[in-house]
């Protein structure tokens, strides 16, 4: 009897594992069925250009990205707790605006002892002056050098109380705040970072045979994308000595920011420089441009791929760009449809 009821409960437990088995099975095979995978074969639809040559207008056109003038980590030179916060991300901030208060409540008690201490010195001093009948040179000089201690004193102390205090530098914009009220800082801590956009840099690289164009202190128009219809004014701050390796020169161009039509650091401008046309330049629309001006780059049709290829440019207009190496004329670029490629992607041209 025993031995049947025995193998009653193997076969029975035997029986619940292998449909646990199964169940987990037809699961696995239902999810796999769901879980979406991604055609392997399918083709993002792109439109595309021809590379061509083309001739540029009676300016030329250089494009670049605006930066701060200016740009600093405002740091604690002291460590304390942080007992006032006088900023937040995003913060309009002018010269001496109030970053943070550190705890200085025993550097101000000491102060205050010292400049107590400094007007006894200096009563008995005057004490002394009034009736020195009786009273020594040593005791005179003591005095004297007493009062002087007692200043110097009070002049360091006032100035580690000032570290206590850290305030903007300039006027400018908090780009970060890295603190909160009841933090504990050191020296060196970056509390915050402030830019400058009340007049902005806009740095472009230009070819050789454009760089003697452009000289120190000349005036510029500038133009941007965002107010196409705005013209900022400009002047050369900076101009490279050397070359890169592709035989461009880096030119810096601070321009003015204004209220109405605001730019900010990150933007692209463009600066005109007034030439004569260029004839024969290889172009390609500025819809087909990605990256930065620094490190410009196209995505080329070849054999139904997109392939990404690193490119150098040098004038541009309203509508296409010049690039001066990288493409060939009769390449096809991909102006459209961009967002969904990367290097290798199939592609279909609407």
């Amino acid at each position: 009897m025993k031995k049947t009821t025995r193998l009653i409960v193997i076969i029975a437990v035997l029986g619940l594992v292998a449909l646990t088995i199964f169940k987990l099975a037809s699961n696995k095979k239902e999810v796999t069925e769901r879980v979406y995978h991604a055609n392997i074969n399918a083709k993002a639809l792109v439109q595309v250009d021809t590379v061509k040559e083309s001739s540029f207008g009676a300016s030329t056109t250089f494009l670049g990205t605006f930066s701060p003038s200016r740009e600093v980590s405002i740091a604690s030179e002291t460590s304390g707790k942080v007992i006032t916060v006088g900023i937040k991300e995003g913060s309009q901030v002018v010269a001496g605006t109030l970053i943070a208060h550190l705890n200085d409540a025993v550097l101000q008690a000491q102060f205050s002892s010292a400049k107590a201490n400094l007007a006894n010195a200096a009563t008995t001093l005057k004490r002394y002056n009034a009736a020195p009948t009786g009273v020594t040179q040593l005791q005179m000089d003591n005095a004297h050098t007493q009062v002087l201690t007692n200043q110097a004193q009070i002049e360091q102390l006032q100035r580690q109380i000032d570290q206590y205090t850290i305030k903007a530098p300039f006027a400018g914009v908090i780009t970060a705040r890295n603190f909160d009220l009841g933090a504990i800082v050191s020296p060196g801590t970056t509390l915050a970072t402030l830019i400058d956009i009340a007049t902005l840099k806009l740095e472009i690289s230009v070819p050789e045979k454009y760089v003697m164009q452009f000289k120190k202190d000349m005036s510029l128009n500038v133009k941007t994308d965002v107010y196409p219809n705005t013209i900022f004014k400009g002047a050369v701050d900076y101009i490279s000595s050397n070359a890169d390796a592709s035989h461009n020169y880096t030119v810096k161009v601070l321009v003015t920011n204004t209220v109405q039509s605001p730019l900010r650091a990150g933007m692209y401008g463009n600066v005109i420089v007034g030439s004569s046309a260029l004839q024969n330049a290889i172009s390609i629309p500025r819809s087909a441009l990605l990256g930065s001006s620094q490190k410009p780059q196209v995505y080329v049709a070849q054999n139904g791929v997109a392939k990404l290829r690193d490119i150098e440019i040098g004038a541009s207009n309203e509508t296409d760009v010049q690039v001066t190496n990288g493409l060939k004329v009769n390449d096809i670029v991909i102006t459209g449809g961009l967002v969904n490629l990367t290097g290798g992607t199939k592609i279909d041209v609407k």
